[in-house]
C-alpha cells in the first residue's frame, strides 16, 4: 500500500513540475508581442490551454504511467485554476462553477485541437484556433497560422521525448518565432 501512495505522490509532484513548465512557456512574450495574443487573463489562459493540449495529447497517446501522468496534469491545472480564482477574490460559491467552466474549456479545446495536431495539419489547426479564440476580440489580428505551426513543432519536439523526459528536463519547447514572410516574385515581402 505504501508503494502505491509513494507512486501517486511522485506522479503528483511530476505533474506539478510539468504544469509549471507549461505555464512558464505559455508566458513567453512572443505569443503576446509578436503573434498578437491579447495579454489579458483570457489570452494567458488560452496559451496555457494550447501548451497543455500539446502535452496531454502526447501523454494520452501512451498507456500506463503516461496516461496516469496526463490525469495528474489535468488535476494540477484544475487546482491552479481554483487557487487563482480564489486569489482573484471570486466568491466562494462562484469558484466551483467557474472551475467547472475552465475544465470544460480545456476539454473542449483539447478535443478540437487533437485531430489536426496529431495529423500535423497546421492549416486545419489554424482554422480551429481562429474559431476557438474568436471570443478574445483580437482574433482577427492574431497570427493563428504562426501559432498553429508552433503547436505542430511543439508536438513533434515533445513526441521525440520519452514520457519520463517530459518531467526530468521538461518538455522540449520550440522557439516561439514568427513564420517567415511569404516569397513573391523571388523576393521576401515586408
Amino acid at each position: 500500500m505504501f508503494a502505491w501512495l509513494s507512486r501517486r505522490s511522485h506522479r503528483r509532484r511530476n505533474a506539478r513540475e510539468l504544469y509549471g513548465s507549461i505555464v512558464t512557456q505559455a508566458r513567453e512574450p512572443s505569443f503576446y508581442a509578436t503573434w498578437g495574443v491579447p495579454d489579458t487573463m483570457a489570452g494567458r489562459f488560452e496559451m496555457v490551454v494550447v501548451h497543455l493540449s500539446v502535452v496531454l495529447d502526447r501523454l494520452q497517446a501512451e498507456a500506463g504511467a503516461a496516461a496516469a501522468l496526463a490525469r495528474a496534469l489535468t488535476e494540477a491545472f484544475i487546482a491552479d485554476m481554483d487557487a487563482n480564482m480564489r486569489e482573484m477574490t471570486f466568491g466562494d460559491l462562484a469558484v466551483p462553477k467557474e472551475v467547472k467552466r475552465t475544465a470544460a474549456a480545456l476539454f473542449d479545446r483539447h478535443s478540437a485541437y487533437r485531430g489536426p495536431l496529431r495529423a500535423r495539419q497546421a492549416a486545419a489547426l489554424a482554422g480551429i484556433l481562429q474559431v476557438q479564440l474568436a471570443y478574445l476580440g483580437a482574433a482577427g489580428g492574431m497570427d493563428v497560422d504562426g501559432l498553429a505551426h508552433y503547436m505542430c513543432e511543439a508536438a513533434d519536439a515533445i513526441g521525440r521525448q520519452r514520457p519520463g523526459e517530459l518531467t526530468a528536463p521538461g518538455p522540449a519547447w520550440p522557439v516561439a518565432a514568427p513564420l517567415p514572410a511569404p516569397v513573391q516574385d523571388g523576393r521576401k515581402k515586408g
